[in-house]
C-alpha cells in the first residue's frame, strides 16, 4: 500500500500489478477522482515521486529526520566523513528495511542549500527501490556484478522506467562507471550520479572505503530518464580538434597534442601565460570529442614537462577540443524543456552538479537562481560532486540527472 492524502474516511490508493488504483472509504475504486462521500480529491500526482528533506548543522540524525515519515529511500549527505559511519547507522535504526545510500559533500533541495553538517533527502512514491555496492571499486568491482544484477532483478527491472543512481568514493569513477553502464545500459537502463567527496560511502547503515553505492529504482507510475547538462560548446561550431599522442591515463595526464606538448597547444590557443591554466578551465576545458557528444575534462594542473593533469583521464587517439562558455542561463532553460517535453508530468528531478559548476554559478551569484528556476518546474535535489556520471561516461563539470514521471 502507498499512503495518500487521507482522510477520516480512510481512502486509500493501493498500487495492483504495478499500477496505482484509488479506492474510497467503502472500499470501491474512484478512478482518481471526487470521492463523493467523503469529499476527498484524489489526483494522479498523490502518487507521483516526492522529496522530503531534513538537516542539522549539529550532525544530529533525529533533527534531520524529524519530518521524514515513511520514505521509499533516503540519500544523504555528510559534511565531514567522520559522520559518515554513526550518521548511516543511525539512519538505519530509524528506518530498517530502508535503502540508504550517502557520502561526503554538500546537498540541495528545491532552493535550499546545505554545506554543514548533515542532510537527508527522503524519497517518496510508487517507486521500487533497492540499494546496494560494489565493493572494490578502483580495482575490480566486476567481483560484485551480481548485486547490481539481483537488484535489478528484485525491483522487476523494464526498460525505461528502470535507472541507476550512484554515488562513488574518491578515484573510483572509471571502473565504477565501466562497470555499471556495461550491465545496465545494454539492458536500456539508464544511469546517472556522481562522486563523493570522500573516500568512503555509506549503504544501507554501513560503511565501505573505495565503493559504490547505488539505487536501482523503478518508476511504477511512468518513465525514468537520465540527462546531462554541459554549459560548453565548440568556439565557432565545431572548432578545432586535437589528437592526444602521448597520454599517462593511470595517472590522469595529457603529455602532448599533436605531438606538441599539452601545455604549450593550450596557452597558445587561448593566449594565456602558463601560470593561469589552472584557473582558466571554469571558462575552457577540454571536451573530449566522441561522435555528436562531447564529454567535458577539467583540468587540474601542469607539471614541469609542459604536460597536464586532469580529473578525468584521456587516452592515446582520444579527440579533444578546448571549449568556451556558453550562456549557461539559455542552457538551464533549454534543458528544463528538454525534460518537461520528453516526459509527461515530470515529478522530481535527483541530480549532481559538479563543483566546478557550483564555485562558478556562486562567484557569478548565479547559484540561488539557478536553484529556484530548476524547482519551479518539478521538486529538484540532489548533491555536489567531484565528478559526474552519465550511462557510459564519467565527466567532468556537468549536472547529471535521473527525471521521473
Amino acid at each position: 500500500m502507498v499512503s495518500g492524502r487521507e482522510s477520516d474516511y480512510s481512502c486509500k490508493i493501493i498500487v495492483e500489478k504495478d499500477h496505482p488504483v484509488w479506492y474510497d472509504y467503502l472500499n470501491r475504486p474512484v478512478n482518481g477522482s471526487l470521492c463523493i462521500n467523503c469529499k476527498m480529491i484524489w489526483r494522479m500526482e498523490d502518487t507521483d515521486m516526492k522529496f522530503v528533506y531534513g538537516s542539522s548543522k549539529t550532525g544530529s540524525v533525529s533533527e534531520a529526520l524529524k519530518n521524514v515519515r515513511e520514505p521509499s529511500a533516503l540519500f544523504f549527505s555528510v559534511a565531514s566523513e567522520d559522520m559518515l559511519g554513526r550518521v548511516a547507522l543511525e539512519i538505519e535504526k530509524a528506518f530498517p528495511g530502508v535503502a540508504s545510500i550517502g557520502g561526503g559533500g554538500q546537498a540541495y533541495i528545491d532552493r535550499e542549500f546545505f554545506d554543514t553538517g548533515i542532510t537527508v533527502i527522503a524519497m517518496k512514491g510508487t517507486i521500487r527501490v533497492v540499494a546496494d555496492v560494489l565493493e572494490e571499486a578502483s580495482v575490480m568491482p566486476i567481483k560484485y556484478i551480481r548485486r547490481l544484477e539481483n537488484a535489478v532483478r528484485e525491483v522487476g527491472g523494464e526498460p525505461g522506467k528502470t535507472a541507476c543512481f550512484d554515488i562513488c568514493s574518491a578515484g573510483t569513477d572509471v571502473r565504477a562507471v565501466t562497470t555499471l553502464s556495461n550491465f545496465l545500459c545494454p539492458l536500456g537502463y539508464d544511469l546517472a550520479g556522481g562522486t563523493s567527496n570522500s573516500e568512503a560511502v555509506a549503504c544501507n547503515g554501513k560503511v565501505y572505503k573505495d565503493a559504490c553505492a547505488f539505487f536501482i529504482f523503478r518508476n511504477l507510475s511512468g518513465k525514468i530518464k537520465s540527462y546531462k547538462e554541459n554549459i560548453y560548446i565548440h568556439p565557432k561550431g565545431k572548432g578545432k580538434q586535437f589528437m592526444v599522442t602521448e597520454a599517462d591515463p593511470r595517472n590522469y595526464r595529457i603529455r602532448s597534442l599533436e605531438n606538441i606538448s599539452a601545455e604549450k597547444v593550450y596557452t597558445s590557443e587561448l593566449g594565456i601565460s602558463r601560470d593561469m591554466i589552472t584557473r582558466q578551465t571554469f571558462k575552457n576545458p577540454f571536451g573530449h570529442v566522441c561522435g555528436s557528444e562531447t564529454y567535458i575534462v577539467s583540468i587540474k594542473g601542469v607539471e614541469a614537462d609542459g604536460s597536464i593533469t586532469t580529473f578525468r583521464p584521456a587516452n592515446r587517439l582520444d579527440f579533444l577540443a578546448i571549449l568556451s562558455m556558453a550562456d549557461y542561463r539559455e542552457v538551464v532553460q533549454d534543458t528544463i524543456s528538454r525534460i518537461k517535453n520528453d516526459l509527461t508530468g515530470v515529478s522530481a528531478v535527483l541530480s549532481v552538479n559538479c563543483l566546478f559548476r557550483y564555485i562558478m554559478f556562486n562567484e557569478d551569484q548565479y547559484w540561488d537562481s539557478y536553484l529556484t528556476e530548476m524547482c519551479r518546474s518539478f521538486g529538484h535535489a540532489g548533491m555536489v560532486g567531484v565528478g559526474e556520471h552519465y550511462n557510459t561516461q564519467f565527466v567532468n563539470q556537468t549536472m547529471c540527472c535521473l527525471a521521473f514521471e
